[in-house]
């Protein structure tokens, strides 16, 4: 009886240890989780530290490599990545060459190793995030027959593909933005855009993400585009709006012309000349011709008028003597 409650007490602490290791509680040792590279030329990998540390207990990690069958070296750069990674820039890295990484703990008491992590950079290319996702719509059909859409972006660091390393393929989903489950897929798309065709009139909800073409790994999904197909005018309503522009435009111009034509009319109307200056009963052109005999006889049915008299004056010439006071 007491061996089968042995193996029973051997078997729930063998659970409760690969629960634990399963769901993260206590790290043993260090672990190699993640390595990517953007491009080819450099790459960068992280670990869990150790963490079943006692309080003030210190400890360092330590990542070490070789390429195939190489000395080992110790990582290059434990800043660039962040807290606990190694980055290997272009001069430490090599495509086409297997590497092989431990991390190692080194505590007061011993040291913790994890297990070896071995990778080809070709395999670990994991590409940037598409950005600048837009639309333009292309189409000049009904509602109908759908409307076309042109979708676009852009690979956030063109030097990556410029120079051949790597080949990127897309992939674009779209789907309603009532139908958040059923996503149409675009897949695979060899240039930074595509057109969607019959589009009905609603409003979707687009995204992107690339991978080099001989890896597996995708990129992040872009932020999502909200895209809006408004119904198109019938072609009735459009006729009656284009007569009724038009109608407008003609009244304009018949009112403009109006106007124009009958400028002088108005501006006498509003702006009446200012009558010149005369005399009740006297010829204008008598005063201009200078007839003083006419202009006299007329002047003379006024009370208290009198010609006057153009007798030629007498100039008398006064000459004095100068005389001197005594």
């Amino acid at each position: 009886m007491w061996i089968h409650g042995f193996f029973f007490f051997t078997f729930c602490l063998s659970q409760l240890k690969c629960t634990s290791e399963a769901t993260g509680g206590t790290t043993t040792r260090p672990h190699i989780y993640f390595c990517r590279s953007p491009n080819m030329e450099d790459f960068t990998c992280w670990w869990h530290p150790l963490s079943n540390l006692t309080d003030g207990e210190e400890v360092t990690h330590i990542l070490t490599y070789s390429k195939e069958k190489e000395a080992k070296l110790e990582c290059p750069d434990y800043v660039t990545g962040g807290p606990n990674s190694c980055h290997f820039d272009s001069s430490h890295t090599s495509i086409w060459m297997v590497y092989c990484l431990t991390v190692t703990a080194i505590t007061t008491h011993r040291n913790y190793t994890s297990k070896q992590h071995c990778l080809d950079v070709a395999e670990i290319v994991q590409t940037e995030t598409p950005v600048n996702l837009t639309y333009n719509l292309t189409d000049v059909g009904g509602d109908e027959m759908g409307h076309n859409a042109l979708i676009s972006w852009t690979y956030p660091v063109p030097a990556h593909v410029q120079y051949g390393w790597i080949t990127l393929v897309y992939e674009l989903q779209y789907r309603r933005i009532t139908e958040p489950d059923n996503w149409k897929v675009k897949y695979p798309l060899r240039e930074p855009q595509v057109e969607l065709l019959g589009l009905p009139v609603d409003d979707y909800v687009v995204r992107v993400r690339c991978r080099a073409q001989h890896s597996k790994l995708w990129s992040d999904w872009s932020a999502t585009l909200v895209m809006s197909i408004p119904p198109r005018q019938s072609a009735g309503k459009l006729l009656v709006l284009i007569l009724v522009t038009g109608v407008g435009v003609v009244a304009l111009l018949v009112i403009t012309f109006s106007i124009v034509l009958q400028s002088k009319r108005i501006k006498e109307y509003f702006l009446p000349p200012i009558p010149k200056p005369r005399i009740i009963g006297i010829d204008p052109l008598l005063l201009k011709k200078g007839n003083l005999d006419e202009i006299n006889r007329h002047f003379s049915n006024f009370h208290r008028y009198r010609p006057p008299s153009y007798s030629e004056e007498v100039w008398d010439h006064l000459r004095g003597k100068k005389s001197r006071l005594n």
